[in-house]
């Protein structure tokens, strides 16, 4: 940037130099790509200290959100100060945090990713030790790239008056697009965690010179703010002022709503399938597509085309949620996804169609990055103290569609106020409610028989044909006569029928509760059913059962680890089973259903990081007594299974267990961490010889985990078998089992000869996959095929 200086008017005369509008743009783009980019790579690093919880990806965007937030207050509180101390001061700031940086192995940490000494943060409360390493490994560079979209705009507004400098604020979302698109796709699959570090350290090394470049022409710019600059800076100042509050209340809203459905979003995702970059980047991806949108140079944010669009996603969101986990994960994603884009679009086009003059430009991002931070902020944080469930997502939802109406209802110039009253609106929104129920039907979840059902789709067809005609002709005169008011009753009867539907989900989401609970690493419910032949209660870890006891018979191990189930007949055709003292291992505690099989002399040893989960089967509440009523010894250890056992094996504590079961699950969300081969490395040093078996609970509604413990058995050359079993009652559910070992352990005759379905994954037409720390493709297993 060649600035000079016009001593006349005290302001910046315009160089049209490629140079200098190159590496602005290079600056602003880099460090956007940058920021997003190493909250994937830091987030990945840190999931498996903290149990691989979806809740992780939740507060590390607070952490990043409220970084976003100061970067955007300190170029808020700076740009009021000359151009030379601007870039003098901005100059400091980048060289401190090179200085960072290369402190950072002095305390233990690596350049960028936390270390060996990060890991002691783990065993603090989650969120305290998720902020604390993320500000430790990347607090510094990440305020300085936080700062620079925003001051630099700035700089270019001076620089160049007559051209708004929001469509660098495109820009910017585009290198942040940019990062999230490729990191999945390009730079996770080929580079390790370590790599992937050093090669953002190198883009950060560009990024400094292209934003020293601007900084050091700024400080030697010899601009001087004169009278008239002043005059101009107090002007503004006042202009800002007399923006009513009612406008910066709703830019907060706005912005807050935004951020809170793409954490809830991600958040309902990643529940039942897999806390992995993947679903972490494709809600955020829709998300910063819609602000690229509405703030390019033209605005693409069009009403007759995105409100519609939000009403009909968010029909179809709603039944999506009443349906649950009957609906493949493939419909979700893309019902879930392209819903957090309509409502995006909505909130983030009306943003850009309030938005200030160029002078309050710093301000006006601060106050989005307020909003962002705040919604991000009651996900991560203030949802799980004060829901018992996702309801963030419900509330949303709602909060999204009550703002568009409101803003419609605020600018005289809306379709709202049309003085003609066309019934178009109206006709369109009730032939589309009106074919909800064929749907509903389709589901199976309405029933309505032959004659009725016919004579209810030509009703369907006539009012879609009369919906049609009204929208393209206006429909006859009296309909659009005012005493009507179509557009007031449109949307009204929007509100009322996605407020009716989302409460009615939360009603019957609630129904036989006797018990909710919800920490950082999920919602947990207590079902009890006494209406059916079995009177039982059952534990809901999000939608998925994870443990239900008989009160009639109380000792009787259900669900999934039945005597007939692979876990089951694991144990009990164990040689040493009811005869010798065994030693069983459990990852994951559920009810504490599995120490039902110890008998006296007998140690089962659980893990499980959700001390909500221990307490329940400790018995709080009287809900669950398996672990009470244990026959043997029962250790139960706090902590993450993985790290927990490798502490152990450090401190020489090698626990030589007969059966290790891996079942340990958020909801259906995949433990992608405990399935890996650096995970299985440390089981295998845990067991007590060549024919001990480690068990899999495989089962999941959404992905096919058999490929993946069929690479680790490849890999460690382990006997691998599977044992599938069919749901027989409320209580007897369907389960896949697969047990490996490294010598004869399934050779037992039981086994062997069991009936089961016995499977060996020693396919030589294609290896399977084997999951590392570095990469594992959760979303090239969803087909159960």
């Amino acid at each position: 940037m060649n600035a000079l200086q016009d001593q006349s008017t005290g302001s910046f005369v315009r160089r049209t130099d490629f140079t200098g509008r190159f590496v602005f743009g290079a600056a602003i783009f880099l460090s956007a790509f940058l920021l997003f980019q190493v909250q994937l790579v830091l987030a990945k690093a840190i999931l498996p200290w903290f149990g691989g919880s979806t809740a992780v990806w939740a507060t590390c965007m607070v952490f990043y959100q409220f970084m976003l937030l100061a970067g955007y207050g300190w170029a808020d509180w700076i740009q009021r100060r000359s151009v030379p101390v601007q870039g003098r001061i901005h100059l400091y700031l980048l060289s401190a945090t090179v200085a960072v940086i290369l402190l950072k192995p002095v305390i233990g940490f690596d350049w960028l990713l936390p270390g060996p000494a990060g890991k002691s943060l783990a065993g603090w409360h989650p969120v305290a030790g998720i902020l604390t390493l993320l500000f430790i490994a990347i607090g510094v560079p990440l305020l300085v790239l936080a700062t620079t979209a925003p001051l630099l705009q700035t700089w270019y507004a001076r620089l160049h008056r007559e051209e708004s400098p929001y469509f660098l604020y495109a820009l910017s979302n585009a290198g942040s697009l940019l990062a999230l698109l490729t990191y999945p796709v390009v730079f996770e699959p080929v580079l390790r965690l370590r790599t992937q570090s050093y090669f953002w350290l190198i883009i950060y090394f560009w990024f400094f010179l292209c934003c020293a470049s601007c900084a050091w022409n700024a400080w030697k710019s010899r601009f001087s703010i004169t009278a008239r600059e002043l005059v101009s800076q107090a002007t503004a100042r006042t202009e800002a002022v007399t923006v009513p509050t009612g406008r910066w209340v709703l830019w907060f809203l706005l912005s807050a709503t935004g951020s809170l459905l793409l954490l809830a979003t991600t958040n309902l995702l990643t529940q039942d399938l897999a806390p992995i970059p993947l679903l972490w980047v494709l809600p955020l991806a829709v998300y910063l597509l819609s602000f690229i949108l509405v703030f390019a140079r033209r605005n693409l944010y069009w009403r007759a085309v995105y409100h519609p669009l939000l009403v009909t996603m968010a029909v179809l969101g709603v039944i999506s949620l009443f349906r649950g986990t009957s609906m493949d994960i493939y419909p979700q994603v893309v019902i879930f996804t392209g819903l957090l884009f309509a409502a995006c679009m909505v909130l983030h086009g009306e943003l850009a169609r309030l938005k200030p003059p160029a002078q309050q430009l710093t301000s006006f991002y601060l106050t989005l990055s307020a909003g962002g931070a705040f919604g991000g902020l009651f996900v991560g944080i203030l949802a799980p103290l004060l829901f018992p469930a996702i309801w963030e997502y419900h509330l949303g939802l709602w909060l999204a569609v009550n703002l568009a109406a409101y803003t419609l209802l605020s600018d005289r110039t809306s379709w709202f106020h049309d003085p003609e009253h066309s019934p178009a609106p109206a006709a369109i929104l009730f032939s589309g409610l009106a074919s909800v129920p064929l749907y509903l039907h389709n589901l199976e979840l309405l029933t309505m028989g032959p004659r009725r059902l016919s004579y209810y789709n030509a009703g369907v067809v006539a009012a879609a044909l009369i919906a049609m005609w009204i929208a393209f002709s206006g429909g006859p005169r009296w309909m659009r006569r005012r005493e009507f008011y179509w557009n007031h009753l449109t949307v009204l009867a929007t509100l009322v029928l996605i407020t009716a539907a989302l409460a009615r989900d939360i009603w019957m989401d609630n129904t036989k509760v006797i018990y909710r609970a919800r920490n950082f690493y999920g919602a947990l419910a207590v079902i009890s059913e006494s209406e059916l032949a079995l009177d039982y209660s059952e534990l809901r870890h999000g939608r998925i059962t994870h443990g239900i006891q008989l009160r009639a018979q109380p000792d009787l191990p259900t669900t999934y680890y039945d005597a007939d189930s692979g876990v089951g007949l694991a144990i009990r055709t164990f040689p040493k089973y009811g005869k010798e003292p065994m030693r069983v291992g459990l990852i994951g505690l559920g009810a504490g259903t599995l120490a039902a099989y110890a008998k006296p002399g007998d140690s089962y040893r659980f893990y499980d990081i959700n001390p909500l989960v221990i307490r329940l089967a400790k018995g709080e509440g009287n809900y669950f007594s398996f672990l009470s009523r244990c026959k043997g010894e029962v250790k139960v250890v706090q902590g993450d299974a993985r790290l927990q056992l490798e502490a152990e094996l450090a401190r020489g504590e090698r626990q030589r267990f007969d059966i290790l079961v891996v079942d340990a699950f958020n909801g259906d969300s995949i433990p992608v961490h405990l399935l890996t081969r650096e995970a299985f490395q440390g089981y295998l040093q845990h067991m007590r010889g060549p024919d001990s078996i480690i068990a899999v609970h495989v089962s999941n509604l959404a992905v096919n985990l058999d490929p993946v413990v069929a690479g680790l058995a490849e890999h460690f050359h382990l006997h691998a078998s599977k044992f599938s079993v069919e749901e027989r009652d409320n209580v007897m559910l369907a389960s896949d089992w697969i047990l490996l070992s490294q010598g004869p352990g399934l050779d037992v005759p039981q086994l062997r000869y069991s009936g089961q379905k016995l499977l060996r994954f020693r396919d030589p037409r294609q290896a399977p996959p084997l999951w590392t720390d570095d990469y594992s493709n959760v979303w090239s297993l969803l087909s159960k095929d």
